[in-house]
């Protein structure tokens, strides 16, 4: 993962960090960045498993209870939820695509 601030990159990660790993690395390194102001590059492997990781928490409990409640609004919760985590952590672009 890299943390880019005004279209340069401050750090290339080897791990990956949620949103207070990466608070506190800021701090340790002092890289006096907002951490709003930043903007994250994933590798493929890495987009997927943060993507992974957020459907399990976020919106695999909205899907559930669209189930459940077989209702629009639920769904929509639900669909919502899975465009904000794919837009969150968006796949690397490869040439040709």
């Amino acid at each position: 993962m890299q943390l880019i601030y005004n279209d340069t990159v401050l750090a290339t990660v080897g791990e990956l960090m949620n949103e207070a790993q990466v608070r506190h690395f800021l701090i340790i390194n002092e890289l006096n960045v907002p951490f709003e102001a930043l903007t994250f590059r994933f590798e493929h492997e890495e987009a997927l498993e943060y993507r992974r990781l957020s459907y399990l928490r976020e919106s695999d409990p909205l899907y559930m209870e669209w189930q459940f409640d077989q209702t629009e609004a639920a769904k929509q919760a639900w669909l919502d939820k899975v465009a904000e985590i794919k837009a969150r952590f968006p796949l690397p672009q490869t040439p040709g695509s």
